[in-house]
């Protein structure tokens, strides 16, 4: 889908779509959304030079995703989206500057194109094709902080849930479900730190090769404030990382504590348990020269050290604390 927009009177104006694949001549900004190939050869007018694929797009190395080719500049960062599906998952979102036209290309839907896209219509939104481009990326970043706010509400929660007094039985098997959770938190925050890690690049390759009217006064102002920006969230993903791994660490090590519980028991029981079932089978042997046998108080005599046996183990573990 091709959706061209233009700047006017300080406003990022309503979308209107050109016809026969044909751009308006006033438009500023192109959004493509899983474009056609007959979309991309208009873009491709409207710019000046090609659009990447999406295998393109979706190329490891940084160096084939923050380019310059035709007066263009081509930058390709990796977008954290699905997350209020609970299917989150890297995405690319490519931004082409050519001088005062910039388009994006995108292939999933991610909130902070809208969150953009409310700010940029109002009064006052948008004012030029910089402040433009930077709104964009600083909606991009707003985005990824308030994943990371939720992120770190619910390791919070975790948190609280771990350390919370509750019955052995109660907290063995909800500390099971935690490590879940905390695994699903964790890959969370692994994919909000590559973002944040694409997002730094975009803005240290865009304050070097941008045209001077991006990166020069106000606007290279607010470019190295939304780098100072990520770098802060990616000091807050190293700390929600430590945390996820010490609640890992210590789940696995409460789980340890429980298993080890129930194995004392059991050793307990079968210690003060075994006397009396060796006496019982001494006496159950009933051999013919065993003098027991005609004595009348043989059978109490027995059941006696049976219960001593038992009793006397039981009475040492607790007098030591073990029970």
């Amino acid at each position: 889908m091709l959706t061209a927009y233009q700047i006017a009177d300080r406003v990022l104006q309503m979308p209107s779509s050109g016809a026969d694949g044909i751009v308006p001549s006033e438009t500023t900004w192109i959004e493509l959304m899983r474009p056609t190939p007959a979309e991309d050869r208009a873009v491709e007018t409207f710019l000046g030079t090609s659009i990447p694929t999406r295998e393109e797009s979706e190329e490891i190395e940084f160096s084939s995703r923050f380019y310059t080719e035709d007066n263009a500049v081509f930058m390709t960062p990796s977008l954290l989206t699905g997350v209020d599906k609970g299917e989150p998952r890297l995405t690319p979102f490519t931004i082409v500057v050519a001088g005062e036209r910039i388009a994006t290309v995108r292939h999933e839907d991610f909130h902070a194109f809208h969150q953009f896209l409310a700010r940029a219509t109002k009064p006052g939104g948008c004012t030029s094709s910089q402040a433009m481009f930077l709104a964009l990326i600083e909606a991009i970043v707003d985005r990824t902080a308030d994943v990371l706010e939720r992120i770190s509400m619910v390791v919070d929660g975790i948190n609280g849930e771990i350390f919370a007094k509750q019955s052995s039985r109660q907290r063995g098997r909800r500390l099971a479900d935690l490590i879940s959770d905390i695994g699903v938190q964790g890959d969370l925050v692994a994919k909000a730190r590559e973002a944040l890690a694409s997002l730094e690049r975009l803005v240290q390759f865009a304050g070097v090769a941008l045209p001077p009217p991006y990166s020069k006064g106000t606007h290279r102002a607010r470019l190295k404030l939304v780098g100072r920006d990520i770098r802060s969230l990616e000091d807050q993903v190293a700390f929600i990382n430590t945390k996820i791994n010490f609640l890992l660490d210590a789940s696995l090590g409460l789980i340890s504590v429980e298993q080890n519980e129930v194995i004392r028991i059991l050793t307990v029981a079968a210690t003060v348990f075994f006397p009396p079932t060796l006496i019982g089978t001494i006496y159950g042997m009933n051999f013919a020269g065993m003098p027991e046998i005609s004595w009348p108080l043989g059978y109490p005599m027995a059941l006696g050290l049976m219960l001593v046996s038992a009793v006397a183990p039981f009475l040492y573990f607790r007098s030591r604390g073990w029970l």
